[in-house]
Parts: structure tokens; sequence; C-alpha cells
């Protein structure tokens, strides 16, 4: 059941993310999602392999919906976050579409947790929601200068 939750909150997101009217370029889009999911898939790598704080399941759709999450939910929806962020007119409506994102993104560990597809040991959700807090932030400081770079190299040229 948890495999089945997983990968129908991937497939929300895929569709949401294709089908919405995208305020960044191709490319920044890409940026977006391959530096939230190398940032993630190492974190993942630290904190579950190598300290060892949280287990992943081992059996077979249970792993597939660990990676599904890794892989497709979470990267996406940074990079939905980001998109919406240039619509944003205010701090506040940043903070909220952040808070909305990580509200979500702590739902789907929630389901995770439930269906014993991870299961926390010296971590907890707490520690989840600052993680994936400072994510945000991090991807939309590199996005930010990868901006300035673009612009940089293009005024040099």
């Amino acid at each position: 059941m948890g495999f089945v939750l997983i990968v129908s909150l991937a497939w929300l997101v895929l569709m949401l993310f294709t089908s919405m009217n995208k305020k960044l370029t191709f490319i920044e889009n890409t940026f977006v999602y391959l530096v939230a999911l190398v940032i993630h898939i190492n974190f993942t790598w630290i904190v579950y392999e190598e300290l060892n704080m949280a287990k992943i399941s081992q059996q077979i759709l249970d792993n597939s919906a660990f990676i599904i999450h890794r892989s497709i939910t979470l990267p996406l929806t940074v990079a939905i976050t980001l998109n919406l962020f240039r619509t944003a007119p205010s701090f506040g409506s940043k903070l909220f579409k952040t808070t909305l994102s990580v509200f979500f993104l702590v739902v789907a560990v929630v389901i995770a947790l439930y269906f014993d597809i991870v299961e926390y040991k010296k971590w907890n959700i707490g520690y989840e929601i600052i993680y994936l807090i400072l994510l945000h932030l991090v991807v939309h400081y590199l996005l930010k200068h990868f901006g300035q770079l673009k612009t940089r190299g293009v005024n040099e040229a």
C-alpha cells in the first residue's frame, strides 16, 4: 500500500509539473532538478548508509518507493516551488509556498514511515523538516547565482 501511495504522489507531482505554466527556463528547471537530486541523494546516502541514523526497507517494492520519492517526488516538488517563486509578489507568499512544499514532502515521509518503507533510528521528523527547509534555501540560492552567472557570461561575450 505504501508503494501505491508514494507512486501516486510521484505521479501527481509529475503531472502538476508538466502541466503548470513554468516561469523558469528549461535550463533553469533542469538545473534546479539536478541540484536538488544530487544534494538529496548525497544526503540520504550519508544519513541512511554512513551514519546509520535511519534504515531503508530491503523489500523490493518498499525500496522502489523510497527511490521514486528520492528521485522524482522531492526534486520535482522543489522545482515546482521555485517556479511558483517567480509569481510570488511578496516574501510572505514565498514563505507560504515553501511551507506548503515542505508540508507535502513531510506527508510523503510520514507515509513512508507508516508503511515501514523507512525506519528512523537516531533521526526524527523534526530533523527532516529542517533539512527540507535548508534544501529549499540552498537550491534557491544556487539558482539565483546560476542566473547571475548566465547573465555575466552573456555580458562578457
